[in-house]
């Protein structure tokens, strides 16, 4: 049985990807490969809620946690999605302090939060387990990540992310948002990143960000990331498919 991923988050940086296929098969080849967690991706992808429920429960019968990342703040979905077990939820495009809040009221149990409470679902094992108990195991493994991606939030940007679990800076949406889109290397994207880094290391968050590549997740944790999603399963799908062709053609070329 694998650790929780706070657990390994907290000791070594952690290597995801995006599901946008709503098959637990995905899961099954994802885990088997030695992923450490999944997203799901309900904000850019066509999986519906009950293909989420699948997708987590299948995370559950082979140790691997999924989080799943909505398209807003929803407090019944972020109810519905870890009450099914999943290990987290991601939220895009946090930007002010109040969202911040009402994300962790959603998704902690009381005295850290609002969130509602049934033992009658999967997460709570139909009630086997004592209810304070599982409060507190609720509490303790719920990974919060909250995607920082617009020029304009609100400062200081230290306090703006205090009570998150992991600082997910969205590279593509914040260049687009400071009006260059695409380069990354950019003078005011590059001092921006910097200033989301120096805000999580003061408040001792871990910082997470999108790689497209295994060469560019290798440089991220390099750089000090700590919870990298390394492209998604329709990148993988979409490489391997051009790949195979290319090795195709140039063997027939050589052939011919």
């Amino acid at each position: 049985m694998r650790t929780s991923l706070r657990v390994t988050l907290a000791a070594r940086p952690v290597l995801g990807t995006f599901i946008k296929l709503g098959r637990r098969e995905v899961v099954e080849i994802l885990a088997s490969a030695g992923f450490d967690f999944a997203i799901c991706d309900l904000e850019h992808s066509q999986i519906s809620e009950e293909e989420a429920s699948t997708i987590i429960l299948a995370g559950a019968a082979c140790s691997f946690p999924i989080i799943v990342r909505i398209a807003s703040l929803d407090v019944g979905l972020i109810n519905r999605l870890l009450e099914a077990g999943a290990a987290g939820i991601q939220l895009p495009q946090i930007q002010r302090r109040t969202q911040v809040t009402a994300f962790c009221n959603a998704a902690r149990y009381p005295p850290l939060g609002e969130r509602s409470i049934s033992l009658a679902q999967p997460s709570a094992g139909y009630g086997s387990e004592p209810v304070a108990d599982f409060i507190r195991r609720a509490n303790e493994e719920t990974l919060l990540v909250g995607q920082l991606e617009a020029d304009a939030a609100e400062s200081p940007l230290a306090e703006l992310i205090r009570g998150l679990d992991v600082a997910f800076i969205g590279l593509l949406d914040l260049t687009v948002d400071m009006g260059v889109p695409g380069k990354f290397d950019d003078p005011a994207v590059l001092q921006r990143v910097q200033e989301i880094k120096e805000a999580a290391a003061a408040t001792s968050i871990p910082v997470g960000i999108y790689a497209d590549s295994p060469e560019r997740a290798r440089r991220a944790m390099d750089a000090g990331y700590h919870y990298i999603a390394l492209s998604s399963d329709l990148g993988a799908l979409s490489s391997l498919a051009k790949g195979w062709m290319r090795q195709l053609r140039e063997s027939c070329a050589a052939k011919g």
